[in-house]
């Protein structure tokens, strides 16, 4: 049973249009398609090329939140203050 690999493809046709959590949403679900095995070749060559489509996207804007934190983290002097980022632990520091 072949899938339609436009099936489940959101309206916004370019990857450029979508957010973060949209792309990746529908990267994965690329992923389930073509490792399922159960579409044809050329089906599979345009779920191929959607994938790297929304790969790119989601690469694209995990770097700008990443210059976004960078100049969030500049001095007041505009030197950049590097600093890990460390999660507040979950049970408030207590224990």
């Amino acid at each position: 049973m072949e899938r339609d690999p436009d099936a489940f493809m959101t309206a916004a046709a370019e990857p450029s249009d979508l957010d973060y959590e949209t792309a990746l949403a529908e990267l994965d679900q690329v992923l389930a398609s073509l490792e399922d095995g159960r579409v044809a070749l050329e089906d599979a060559m345009a779920l191929y090329e959607r994938g790297v489509g929304l790969v790119r996207r989601c690469a694209a804007l995990l770097d700008g939140a990443e210059k976004r934190v960078t100049e969030l983290a500049a001095g007041s002097d505009g030197d950049l203050e590097e600093t890990l980022f460390e999660a507040a632990p979950e049970d408030g520091g207590a224990g």
